[in-house]
């Protein structure tokens, strides 16, 4: 945000009741009923640095939307061997998603956005005229998206242009009609979000959804104040990707944060905190189900497992069936970096994982099975 950072802090302190920081640790129950306490799970996370490779990891367990249990292990750099702390940050990847559909559904409580809107009818002039859009010229098939359409990655955008053959832009099938993991879908919506509120969207989460839940150490963007405890590793080849992230805010990819901080947020999230009443429910439940063999996979591939668990997706967030109930989830996995929220809505039980390691070595499923006891995640179908 363009604010001093001192603005956040302070507005952060002042609710502090809404923050990580404010919440007592205290001993929590596995999904199967085991114990666990911050002392043991510590012990955990070191032995699963030490024989993983992994650098750091942030982790945060919430319970009954609360935030019950938060550390943070490892160094922000190697090389001088820097310890994190609560307020390292880490790069978030996909787990932009989740926050960005919270701000829409914000927005859409509001009544600045109608979900269903066609969002070619909140621009000045038609799509293809903006320059990243002009590659849609002869397919008007842009006029059906709406925000609901791109929140449930219906768009039929591929995830990214550039994996097309010449990086040209368009459309694998019409709006609506399934399933296909798209960021291109949430970058036109955060496009057209900034023209309906004249902000640039890292303003807007700022303002609706960043301080509101005291998530003191989260951005879209590169802050100075990062400098120096940005848990990152410089050895994955990640050059380009931080200096585009200093400079462009992308909803779907480019967040900051800890686990900390994305706790509180998914709290807020099944608990309803600072949602208009059932924007929620509208957020959560299954808008389409899911039958791709794997994330970035084509849909209607293998129905098999994925039936049964009733994979499908919401509204910036996936769901799954399983013996522990109903659960929701996103991933968040590039170079350098595994990250993974889950929450058990049938148990109050929930997961943040932010981790520092290769992705051919992840952290998140024996993260995931020991602190929460948590063996139904669809980590295969996510290519884990």
């Amino acid at each position: 945000m363009k604010k001093p950072l001192v603005t956040l802090s302070a507005m952060c302190l002042v609710i502090g009741s809404t923050s990580v920081f404010a919440q007592k640790t205290v001993p929590w129950k596995t999904l199967s009923g085991e114990a666990r306490t911050a002392g043991q799970s510590r012990v955990f996370l070191r032995r699963l640095l030490d024989h993983s490779g992994a650098k750091a990891v942030s982790v945060a367990v919430v319970q009954e939307a609360k935030v019950v249990y938060h550390d943070v292990v490892g160094v922000v750099d190697p090389k001088i061997k820097q310890a994190v702390d609560e307020q390292t940050v880490f790069r978030g990847a996909s787990l932009s998603k989740p926050v960005f559909a919270y701000l829409v559904m914000k927005l859409a409580g509001e009544g600045i956005l109608d979900l269903d809107k066609p969002l070619v009818q909140y621009l000045g002039r038609p799509l293809p005229e903006y320059p990243d859009y002009r590659d849609l010229k002869a397919d008007d098939r842009y006029r059906l998206l709406t925000a609901r359409i791109i929140l449930s990655h219906r768009s039929g955008f591929p995830n990214w242009r550039i994996m097309n053959p010449g990086g040209r832009l368009d459309f694998k099938f019409t709006p609506g009609e399934r399933f296909k993991y798209s960021g291109e879908g949430y970058r036109l919506l955060q496009m057209v979000l900034e023209q309906i509120t004249g902000k640039p969207v890292n303003d807007l989460a700022g303002e609706k959804v960043f301080v509101p839940l005291g998530m003191a150490n989260t951005s879209y963007l590169w802050e100075r104040r990062f400098d120096g405890n940005f848990a990152v590793d410089m050895n994955s080849d990640l050059g380009p990707l931080i200096q585009r992230t200093k400079t462009v805010p992308n909803s779907a990819g480019s967040l900051l944060s800890n686990a900390a901080d994305y706790a509180a947020f998914l709290a807020a999230t099944v608990g309803g905190q600072g949602l208009k009443k059932g924007s929620v429910e509208t957020m959560l439940k299954r808008a389409i189900g899911v039958t791709s063999k794997s994330l970035h996979a084509e849909q209607g591939t293998d129905p098999g497992i994925l039936e049964k668990i009733d994979l499908g997706r919401g509204l910036g967030w996936g769901r799954f069936k399983c013996p522990a109930g109903e659960a929701i989830f996103h991933t968040g996995r590039e170079e350098g970096c595994d990250c993974y929220a889950v929450y058990f809505l049938d148990r109050g039980l929930g997961l943040v994982v932010f981790s520092v390691t290769d992705v051919s070595a992840p952290v998140v499923p024996a993260i995931s099975k020991e602190l929460i006891g948590d063996v139904f995640s669809p980590f295969a179908w996510l290519m884990y």
